[in-house]
């Protein structure tokens, strides 16, 4: 199996003679799904180096090569001085526009993952510069001040580097035990490496610390500011991680905030999910829509709302009316009238009539269930499926509240649906002219009542996109040319919204929504997590518990089956200004 994997150019330092230092890859999981382990790693030296693994065009060569539980350290010599060509590449690399490092592998041994696959046994072909990063957690960047282009690490840089490579070792062997079975084959070899690596470390920042402190003792004062390289640090890893970090360490620790802080360590979470662990708070409110004593938290929560917007049907809406929970606004239901004055006639006076749109406040509980084995597995590709899952198990059910017109809404629980109530009409056929004739008529509504067609759009199921994009006249061309059954597009002349959460079966067809978006109010709150593994659940989307007469219904014991639930808790409401804002076309099963 041939790969190319992607990861960020850890330059720690180059000079004039063409050589730079860095790490080539790294055991994160990259924008592919795939893991590379760099202790899996065969190759020969030198390797040659390349530019955007283009083969006619060699740079020079890696001349050495060191392969660690944490990364694959590399030495590269580009012969800056053979061609213009080269000569410009490096110039390139001094000014920081090439920082990132393709590997070119032959992979012989992987195995299947939750997003890709694990590449346990490869051979390294080739190493290339390239300008376009695939591994979302490289996270150091060696930032050189100018003028200067040659610098020698000080003590205290390399301490800190030490420090870190020690860190992520750590985080390594943390993440062997968590899995919680009895090491062996390839975690335990690993495991070893990591270890053998963490003392080796040990001894060296020792050696290092006793040369800072004789270097402290005979140092004198500077005269004057000198700038001087620094490392910056940078959270490079995927939005919304510490928060599912923080969510773990909660749900494995059943709601006890010391445990979790221990558990959050053990893991190596990292400063910031610890420092909200911390706080004098409950921790199961830490990212509430009421908390707003911590900074880290609100982040943390901010970041897992900006990745479930995208999700959301009323956030692909780009015009709706944001506003504040628990207000009320007017709107006119008859307007006040002019008419003509003859000569000394007194002006006719009229008055208009006004009603309340009431945008109360609700939230949504959503439940989402997973086994302890996977919370305690600390590896991206884990993190990464708790954090889709939360997201996609909040997303469906707002969106089922929002767009199906089944839901008439419950006062003071939850938001009737954009389209309960709405003016409904059944599809007039399954050809291209009856769309039209569907089209027309939603059109028309929406003029009659006065409604500002340019902020309208389109909300249907991919099923009936991919039909209505596939449908052909006598000459063979498209009857909709804009519409796309995989981005939306537009159809005739709206932008068009996808969710397979729209309402309707693949054999009776289902509705397609028009809707008006500045005439949709939209209130947003927190943020909550709680979390237990002793509740007994109704497996259900639609719990009997919650209906008006309840069944009896088989309960499932978390504790007996190893799980944990996690519930998160979303504020969030809305509302339409007028019930024209909103036309249903029922059942279409387009041809």
């Amino acid at each position: 199996m041939k790969k190319t994997a992607f990861c960020q150019l850890q330059i720690k330092s180059f000079d004039d003679e063409g050589i730079i230092r860095g790490i080539a890859t790294t055991p994160t999981t990259d924008r592919a799904g795939d893991i590379v382990e760099p202790m899996g790693a065969t190759f020969t030296l030198p390797l040659v180096l390349l530019h955007e693994h283009d083969r006619k065009a060699p740079l020079g060569h890696v001349i050495e090569a060191t392969a660690t539980p944490a990364g694959i350290e590399f030495v590269a010599r580009i012969a800056k001085d053979a061609t213009a060509g080269i000569a410009e590449v490096w110039q390139q690399v001094k000014a920081g526009l090439i920082p990132f490092v393709s590997i070119g592998c032959n992979v012989t041994e992987s195995v299947p993952i939750a997003t890709g696959y694990r590449f346990k046994k490869w051979e390294w072909l080739e190493l290339s510069l390239t300008t376009v990063p695939a591994n979302p957690e490289a996270a150091i960047r060696l930032v050189k001040t100018q003028p200067q282009e040659k610098h020698t690490m000080t003590l205290a840089e390399q301490i800190r580097s030490f420090e870190q490579q020690k860190a992520a070792a750590i985080a390594k062997m943390d993440g062997l035990v968590t899995k919680g079975a009895m090491l062996q084959g390839d975690d335990a070899t690993a495991y070893d490496a990591a270890q053998d690596e963490v003392t080796q470390i040990d001894k060296h920042l020792a050696r290092l610390q006793a040369a800072e402190q004789r270097q402290a003792q005979t140092a004198a004062p500077v005269s004057k500011s000198i700038a001087a390289p620094y490392i910056e640090v940078r959270d490079a890893a995927p939005k919304g991680t510490d928060f599912v970090r923080f969510t773990k360490a909660l749900a494995l620790s059943h709601g006890n905030p010391m445990q979790a802080l221990e558990i959050a360590k053990g893991m190596g979470y990292g400063s910031r999910v610890e420092t909200c662990l911390k706080a004098a708070v409950a921790s199961g409110t830490t990212t509430s829509a009421e908390y707003s004593a911590l900074v880290e938290p609100q982040l943390m929560a901010s970041e897992f709302i900006e990745l479930l917007r995208p999700a959301l049907i009323v956030s692909k809406m780009t015009q709706v009316r944001n506003v504040p929970m628990n207000i009320k606004f007017s709107k006119a239901t008859s307007g006040t009238s002019a008419s003509w004055i003859g000569e000394a006639k007194p002006a006719p006076v009229t008055s208009a009539a006004f009603a309340n749109v009431a945008l109360g406040e609700a939230k949504l509980g959503a439940i989402a269930v997973f086994s302890e084995e996977l919370l305690r597995r600390s590896e991206p590709s884990a993190e990464a499926l708790v954090r889709d899952d939360l997201i996609a198990t909040c997303a469906n059910a707002i969106d089922i509240a929002f767009i199906d017109q089944a839901n008439a809404g419950v006062a003071n629980v939850k938001p009737a649906s954009i389209a309960n109530a709405a003016t409904t009409a059944a599809t007039t056929g399954t050809t291209a002219a009856a769309v039209r004739v569907d089209v027309k008529a939603a059109y028309g509504a929406a003029a009659a009542a006065n409604q500002p067609l340019a902020s309208a759009v389109w909300v249907m199921h991919p099923t009936t996109a991919l039909a209505l994009s596939m449908m052909r006249n006598v000459n063979g061309a498209r009857e909709f040319e804009g519409i796309d059954f995989v981005t939306g597009g537009t159809f005739e002349g709206l932008p068009v919204i996808l969710s397979t959460n729209v309402p309707g079966t693949a054999v009776a067809g289902y509705d397609v929504i028009l809707a008006v978006q500045n005439e949709i109010l939209l209130a947003e709150g927190g943020l909550a997590i709680d979390a237990s593994r002793e509740a007994s659940l109704e497996m259900d989307s639609a719990p009997a518990g919650n209906a008006a007469t309840p069944t009896a219904a088989q309960l499932v014991s978390l504790w007996q089956n190893g799980a944990v639930a996690i519930k998160a808790i979303r504020g969030i409401t809305w509302a339409r200004r007028r019930p024209t804002a909103v036309y249903r076309i029922s059942a279409a099963k387009y041809a």
